[in-house]
């Protein structure tokens, strides 16, 4: 099975000024920017055990490449990064460039090694210059092109990217996986487990909130493949750690995974008033060493403490009225039944696309190239409706026209090897599988891509 090289590349760090006014002790401060700054202007949900995206939010610049090197907080090789008593003079954020981080939670039970599926993907995103942040939640269920593997749900991403050996594991899948399918370019990542979430809301004393309907679940997972029937009435109430994993991993509302996706957001939003109502950063500061040794070893990142604590500093600035918090909706997908009975959701690629520009600005999800559109098909005004679609990505549209035949059955884009990488996003936006992008050096079109429309085209 051929896998396809991370799209990442390696830059400079940008924005990072370090101070030398003070001295801070490395280890312990992590577990203090993970839990310690989580409420202070980001009220914006994460995973099923979505405690770290404030960190991650607060401390992901947009740099460096995809496939980097994993670093996992609780090994040993992470160890001179976050631990082993070195002090990081703290830094200041001066970037300009939007922030994006793939928050990854697994469904990993005690005692297991893996492979994992993601229980949950999110992209969360900040924009330094506009002082504003936001969120994406994408479902579980939601079927795309996995590259190198076909078309899967997209938690399947991080399970087969581990699994069959793909560059840099199943994050670097992941991470491909999100930026073939929706254009999002997410260089660093946080994964957290079940276990991790746990702790960190019982070391904040559990959390308050009000649950709209009362929920029963009679086949909520244990921790064995078992069942561990869960039951929750309405109202308002407090909520264990135990009792919070539940509530934000449960789909046994009419709503599915979308009410579970809006209940993930209300948990972040009860810990961030738990943190900001009882005044907690003094007594999380102190308590940082146990806060580390108790979470180290359930959330993994390729982040720097360098890279949190700049941008922790950046996001306290960001008023709550400026974060947007979105998911990839019914009125964004519609439900489908593959060939072997798999029940998932298609994605609306022009309602997907409206949303992602609303969240991360339009000019994130530019491609800047240059697109030939041919109609090879009896299909009226075909190439016209593509041509119109692909300009609102920023493609330049240099010719529509008809093929010089009307019966291909297959979509092809053809792309000057230079514009490869481009190619891949461009079909990945048209709902198109990899092997539709063939390199073609000898393109007489003054373009980049042609793409020439066959039956197989499925207009949304």
């Amino acid at each position: 099975m051929g896998f396809k090289q991370g799209l990442g590349r390696d830059e400079r760090v940008p924005g990072l000024c370090l101070s030398s006014s003070r001295r801070l002790p490395l280890g312990p401060l992590w577990a203090f920017w993970l839990f310690g700054t989580l409420g202070i202007g980001l009220a914006v949900s994460v995973l099923s055990y979505r405690i770290a995206f404030w960190e991650a939010i607060r401390v992901a610049p947009h740099i460096g490449a995809s496939n980097q090197p994993v670093t996992s907080v609780g090994s040993g090789a992470s160890a001179d990064r976050f631990g082993g008593g070195r002090s990081l003079s703290p830094a200041e954020w001066t970037g300009k460039e939007r922030v994006n981080i793939l928050i990854l939670g697994i469904d990993q039970r005690d005692g297991e090694q893996g492979p994992w599926r993601t229980d949950t993907m999110i992209v969360a995103t900040l924009d330094p210059v506009g002082l504003s942040a936001g969120m994406l939640s994408i479902p579980r269920d939601l079927w795309v092109t996995i590259p190198g593997f076909g078309e899967h749900r997209i938690n399947t991403a991080h399970f087969l990217g581990d699994a069959y050996g793909y560059p840099g594991g199943g994050v670097a899948l992941a991470q491909e996986t999100v930026r073939y399918n929706l254009g999002i370019y997410t260089p660093y990542y946080v994964r957290i487990n079940f276990t991790a979430f746990e702790k960190a809301i019982d070391l904040l004393g559990g959390i308050d909130l009000c649950v709209p309907e009362a929920i029963n679940d009679p086949y909520y997972p244990d921790a064995h493949y078992g069942y561990e029937p869960f039951y929750i009435d309405a109202g308002c109430q407090h909520l264990d750690g135990r009792t919070a994993l539940k509530y934000a991993r449960t789909r046994a509302t009419r709503g599915g995974d979308f009410d579970r996706m809006r209940r993930q957001q209300q948990v972040i939003q009860a810990v961030r008033e738990r943190v900001l109502r009882w005044n907690m950063l003094p007594d999380l500061i102190a308590r940082a060493p146990a806060l580390w040794e108790m979470l180290k070893e359930g959330v993994h990142t390729n982040l720097s403490l360098e890279q949190m604590m700049a941008l922790a500093q950046l996001a306290a600035r960001i008023p709550e009225q400026r974060i947007r918090m979105i998911t990839i909706d019914p009125s964004m997908t519609h439900p489908h039944t593959t060939p072997d009975g798999a029940e998932v959701l298609v994605r609306i690629p022009e309602k997907v696309r409206e949303a992602l520009a609303d969240l991360f600005g339009p000019q994130t999800l530019r491609l800047e190239i240059r697109a030939v559109v041919q109609n090879g098909t009896m299909r009226t005004g075909l190439a016209t409706r593509v041509a119109q679609s692909l300009r609102v990505l920023g493609v330049e549209i240099v010719e529509v026209a008809n093929a010089d035949r009307f019966d291909y059955a297959e979509t092809w884009i053809l792309t000057r090897p230079e514009a490869r990488e481009a190619a891949h996003q461009l079909a990945g936006w048209l709902d198109l599988p990899l092997t539709s992008v063939r390199e073609a050096s000898n393109l007489t079109c003054a373009c980049d891509v042609l793409i020439r429309l066959g039956e197989d085209f499925q207009e949304q």
